[in-house]
C-alpha cells in the first residue's frame, strides 16, 4: 500500500488508469495543475468521472516519471524552475542538432510536405490555441528525433521536451513567426540532405526559444517575482 495514496484494489483496468494518467499529465501542461499543486485522488477522480482506484494507480505510476513528487504525506506536482529549464534546453540543443543531422535525408517526401503543411497552417497566432501549438512542435521535432534512427536519442527528445513544458511558458512574444520560419528551414536542410546546416539551424532554433525565456523572464526577476516554480505567462513560442 502506498502511504500518500491509501489502500488500493487488485489489479486496475489499464486502459482506465492510462486514460487517467494521460489526462493527468495533459492538466500539468496545460497548467491546470501548475507545480507546487497538491494532488488530491478522490478530487481528480470526481473531475474525470472515474473510481480512485484507477485515479491512484495513475498517480504512483506519474510520480515514478517524474511528474508528481513526494513531500511528506503529500504528492504535489513536479515544480521545474528556471534553473532547471535552462539545463534541459542546453541538453535538446546537443541533442536535437546531432538527430537533426542524423535525419537528414532520411524524412519521406510525402512526411517532409505535411510536416510544412503542418507548420504553414498556423496563421494567426490568436486563433492558435496552446494545444494545437504544442501539438505541431512536438510533430517537428519529434518527427526529426524518430527520423534521427537513434531510439535513446529520439526518447530523451520527447522525455526533455515534457520537462520544458512542464514549465510553464506556452508560447514567447513576437516569436510565432520566425519560430515557424525557423521550423521550416530545419526541415528544408533536412529534406535536401544538409545534415550540417540541419544541426546548425537547429541549433540556433533552440538557442533563440532560450533566449526568448531569459527576455520574458528579466521582467519579472527586475520586480522580485520568484520564478522557481511555474511562471504563469501565456507568450508565443516553439520550444
Amino acid at each position: 500500500m502506498d502511504p500518500l495514496l491509501g489502500p488500493q484494489t487488485n489489479d486496475p483496468d489499464p486502459s482506465l488508469a492510462d486514460r487517467a494518467m494521460e489526462e493527468v499529465r495533459r492538466m500539468i501542461f496545460n497548467g491546470d495543475l501548475p507545480g507546487g499543486t497538491v494532488v488530491q485522488d478522490r478530487k481528480l477522480a470526481e473531475q474525470l468521472g472515474l473510481s480512485r482506484t484507477p485515479v491512484r494507480e495513475a498517480l504512483g505510476r506519474l510520480a515514478g516519471e517524474g511528474y508528481l513528487r513526494r513531500e511528506g504525506r503529500l504528492l504535489t506536482v513536479q515544480a521545474v524552475s528556471v534553473e532547471d529549464v535552462m539545463e534541459i534546453l542546453t541538453t535538446r540543443r546537443l541533442i536535437e542538432g546531432e538527430t537533426a543531422s542524423l535525419a537528414a535525408g532520411r524524412i519521406p517526401p510525402k512526411q517532409i510536405a505535411a510536416l510544412k503543411a503542418a507548420i504553414e497552417g498556423m496563421v494567426d497566432p490568436h486563433e492558435v490555441s496552446h494545444d494545437r501549438h504544442w501539438t505541431v512542435d512536438d510533430l517537428v521535432h519529434l518527427s526529426i528525433a524518430e527520423a534521427s534512427g537513434n531510439r535513446l536519442m529520439a526518447r530523451l527528445v520527447k522525455d526533455l521536451r515534457e520537462k520544458t513544458r512542464m514549465f510553464g511558458l506556452s508560447r514567447i512574444p513576437r516569436r510565432f513567426e520566425p519560430g515557424k520560419a525557423e521550423h521550416l528551414a530545419i526541415i528544408a536542410a533536412i529534406e535536401r540532405g544538409d545534415g550540417e546546416a540541419a544541426s546548425r539551424l537547429m541549433q540556433a532554433h533552440i538557442d533563440k526559444a532560450r533566449q526568448g525565456i531569459l527576455d520574458l523572464l528579466a521582467g519579472p526577476l527586475a520586480r522580485g517575482i520568484s520564478t522557481e516554480a511555474r511562471t504563469p505567462i501565456d507568450a508565443h513560442d516553439a520550444l
